[in-house]
């Protein structure tokens, strides 16, 4: 498909494309919003440079990907409950510095995630992607195989159990509490014995309200018809049915595979940026090189979908469409310097 009411212009050759020749905050057709998604499914994530967003805009634009939502995590603009606030104060490393996919301990994680920053640091904060569909088409074919038939679990507690999220949380709103002169004495005044059975109490409470989900390994673009990774190391815990040994040793070797620079992107913000991203078939890294400055932003959080494999037995040599309708030949094992099979999983497992 040729696009006749936006420029799309392309990142890299593997994920990623710069949008222009729009505002946002004048966009009359729907059909401007169709090429948008069009290029999004196509190109994994997209770019907008200039685009003063008035937050009617902003909300337009997330309607178009399905339902918004409110996050477990983030407050939001008063008015606006669906605009979320980010933030991070430049001073304790961010609990999320490390390469993901949102919310997968969901059972529908959500779709596509909208982001502009509105408090740059005076350098760095870029924010990088990754394609998990170009990492599981360039995987050996074994491998694909075996990966198609594993499920893995994804757990929220988990993760924050790793992190001392909990703990975390808690001295945040003692020193928020204590800025507004409440509650703070009470706080203080809690003894270690105590302290220890309310963390207990917050982290059943977690766990209660935050049960496990299994998702299959390699699950199918509902957009597209791309076969990609669906394991990240935020908040996949195992596969299921295998040795832990095992399973560790390959979830490790797989989340190394995906940092791969050939499956990546990295933008570079700059004032009234925007960055679209499909949550399905990326994962994504927020770089925190900026401490001990403040980088904030406005993000939106739309539609769902189902983890599920549809295209069972889909091999390296299936078609990717790309911008304006091209063929691109996805990314190979073959076309890189290792080809990745059973034989080396089993042989990295042993050396544990």
């Amino acid at each position: 498909m040729a696009f006749r009411h936006i420029e799309v212009t392309p990142a890299t050759p593997t994920i990623g494309a710069y949008i222009s020749g729009i505002d946002l905050n004048a966009v009359k057709s729907e059909d401007v919003y169709e090429e948008i998604r069009l290029a999004l499914w196509q190109n994994s994530v997209i770019f907008f440079r200039d685009q003063k967003v008035e937050p009617e805009s902003y909300m337009k634009l997330g309607s178009k990907f399905g339902e918004m939502e409110q996050h477990e995590f983030f407050p939001h603009i008063p008015g606006y409950p669906a605009i979320q606030l980010i933030s991070h104060e430049g001073n304790d490393q961010p609990e999320t510095d490390r390469w993901h996919t949102d919310v997968t301990f969901r059972k529908r994680p959500n779709m596509v995630s909208i982001l502009r920053i509105t408090d740059l640091p005076p350098k760095g904060g870029d924010t990088m992607w990754a394609s998990t569909a170009a990492a599981y088409e360039a995987l050996g074919p074994d491998l694909k195989a075996m990966l198609q038939n594993l499920q893995a679990e994804h757990d929220m507690p988990f993760h924050f159990r790793r992190i001392n999220a909990v703990q975390r949380l808690m001295e945040r709103q003692k020193l928020a509490s204590a800025k507004k002169g409440g509650g703070a004495m009470v706080n203080s005044m809690m003894s270690a014995s105590e302290l220890d059975a309310a963390l207990a109490d917050r982290e059943c409470k977690l766990i209660q309200d935050n049960p496990s989900v299994v998702h299959p390994a390699v699950i199918t673009h509902p957009h597209n018809g791309r076969n990609l990774l669906f394991v990240n190391s935020i908040w996949t815990k195992r596969f299921m049915g295998m040795h832990m040994d095992l399973s560790d040793a390959l979830l490790r070797m797989l989340f190394e595979w995906v940092k791969k620079p050939e499956f990546m992107v990295r933008f570079k913000w700059e004032p009234n940026s925007i960055a679209m991203w499909d949550n399905c078939q990326t994962q994504h890294y927020a770089v925190f090189d900026y401490a001990p400055h403040y980088r904030a932003g406005e993000r939106i959080t739309c539609g769902s979908f189902e983890p599920k494999l549809t295209n069972r037995g889909q091999g390296a040599g299936a078609k990717v469409v790309g911008v304006g309708g091209v063929e691109k030949s996805p990314v190979r094992a073959s076309d890189m310097s290792v080809e990745l099979d059973l034989d080396q999983v089993v042989a990295y497992a042993r050396r544990r």
